[in-house]
């Protein structure tokens, strides 16, 4: 009678996987390249420094008639280019003038759904990016002061379980804030250089 190598299970040779190899589903995925044209462009211009704008003043911009302009800013938005109109405030002003980042690597036995759940509930919250290198993601808090720093690692990410590791960096101030959809678009248009005439 064969004997069996033991009468408990063995342990499962693989490792365990990483909870990162979960965050396929929660990174928002990068879409097509949309194909702008120069009135598309003008338009995104124009929203971007106004987005109150009216549509006759992006009319009479652009050298169209409003419905025109109302069907092209109608496509962008079917298209996501354009995904809302937002208010730019100024966080000193509403009492939160610290910005302070704090990288994150999980613990390999972490449930990343979990993780994820208790910093979407933490209101200062106002970014959370997955990263390469030694860290897997970073978050940006918006904070009063030092005592609501200390309450918000003490009392909200500490106790996350599953954070392996976190390291906090507290920003001093702005250097260049974040690019306008002009400047972006302006800065990264590749110009070909005009051949020149043979005489």
């Amino acid at each position: 009678m064969a004997s069996s190598q033991s009468d408990g299970e063995r342990p499962d040779p693989r490792p365990l996987r990483s909870p990162m190899s979960n965050m396929t589903r929660e990174v928002e995925k990068p879409r097509p390249v949309v194909e702008l044209d120069e009135i598309d462009r003008k338009l995104l211009f124009l929203l971007a420094d106004d987005p109150r704008v009216s549509q006759r003043q992006l009319a009479r911009e652009v050298g169209m008639s409003p419905p025109a302009v109302g069907e092209r800013i109608a496509r962008l938005e079917r298209q996501r280019v354009i995904r809302g109109y937002t208010t730019i405030v100024d966080w000193s002003a509403l009492g939160y003038p610290g910005l302070v980042y704090i990288p994150m690597t999980l613990a390999t036995d972490a449930v990343l759904s979990e993780i994820l759940a208790e910093l979407r509930s933490i209101a200062e919250l106002t970014e959370l990016v997955v990263v390469t290198g030694s860290f897997d993601m970073i978050a940006r808090f918006r904070i009063r002061d030092h005592a609501h720093l200390q309450a918000l690692l003490l009392d909200r990410i500490w106790p996350i379980r599953g954070l392996q590791r976190i390291e906090t960096f507290l920003s001093l101030g702005e250097v260049v804030r974040e690019r306008s959809v002009r400047e972006l678009l302006e800065g990264s248009l590749t110009i070909d250089p005009t051949p020149e005439d043979d005489d």
